[in-house]
């Protein structure tokens, strides 16, 4: 019983923890793009949503991967 107290508090505690590093990431890149945008550097902005797209891209893919493998 005490094994699945642990395993349950540590995953809340790593829940949370993944909880504020993707808002983290979310507020930094927002406010990166809104400085490129502020100061009229479409090259930065450019490469900010870049960046994004390239990580929406390989989320999605490794799901599709995991599904046509089976494992989800």
């Amino acid at each position: 019983m005490d094994d699945l107290i642990l395993a349950g508090a540590l995953s809340i505690i790593g829940f949370f923890a993944a909880v504020v590093i993707l808002v983290t990431a979310v507020v930094f890149t927002l406010t990166e793009m809104s400085r490129a945008m502020a100061t009229n550097d479409p090259g930065r902005a450019t490469f900010i949503l870049a960046i994004v797209l390239l990580v929406l891209i390989t989320y999605t893919g490794a799901g599709l991967w995991l599904q046509k493998s089976g494992r989800i």
